[in-house]
């Protein structure tokens, strides 16, 4: 191997170099959220004293297998409970599968249906706020949210579903402005850099 070629196996992030079921846990939680399709979120007003949230683009093809990756090493540390999260699961999965072509999800870590903020998802003020505020923002024009899926007992995750059809590797990034309910500081905004999440040639969201 020439030494211009260890440089470039050198450069590459460890995601490019090998698959998640090669990541030890700390690859996969950095991925997870300080990756080109994953990120801590801040809270809009910078003066507030709120921890950031972690979001990423849940239909993107390297993310999904991060999480498979994640949820199967879960499974053997604490095998899950059928008779309470199996109904939920597939109940999840049909929404994704249904809406993961079309539509670009953003997941969100906002706490599972335990914790104190879980009432906010049963407000209907608070869901009438999100389904407003939240939009995918692509310079020259908004997208509105068109659907979601709360967080459940056994998934702290907030999904959120844009429409994908107005996105294209054109666009130079792509922004999310977003309402989570429950969350202190609800207003985040992510941005997304599109060259960045170039994967094999091809533009993964």
């Amino acid at each position: 191997m020439t030494w211009l070629a260890i440089l470039l196996v050198l450069a590459q992030v460890f995601w490019q170099s090998k698959p998640p079921a090669e990541w030890n846990d700390i690859e996969l939680a950095r991925f997870l959220s300080d990756s080109p399709w994953a990120q801590m979120a801040a809270p809009a007003d910078k003066s507030a004293s709120v921890p950031p949230v972690q979001v990423y683009l849940a239909t993107a093809e390297p993310v999904l297998k991060a999480v498979a990756e994640r949820s199967r090493r879960a499974a053997l540390r604490r095998p899950p409970n059928p008779n309470t999260e199996a109904p939920l699961r597939e109940e999840f999965e049909a929404w994704f599968s249904d809406n993961r072509v079309g539509h670009i999800i953003v997941a969100a870590r906002v706490g599972n249906t335990s914790t104190k903020n879980s009432s906010a998802f049963t407000s209907e003020s608070e869901m009438r706020r999100m389904q407003q505020d939240c939009t995918l923002d692509l310079g020259h024009v908004k997208v509105k949210l068109k659907s979601y899926f709360p967080p459940t007992s056994s998934d702290p995750y907030l999904y959120l579903a844009f429409p994908r059809g107005p996105v294209s590797a054109a666009d130079k990034s792509i922004a999310f402005d977003i309402y989570l309910p429950g969350v202190p500081g609800p207003f985040r905004t992510v941005h997304f850099t599109t060259k960045d999440m170039l994967l094999n040639g091809k533009l993964e969201m």
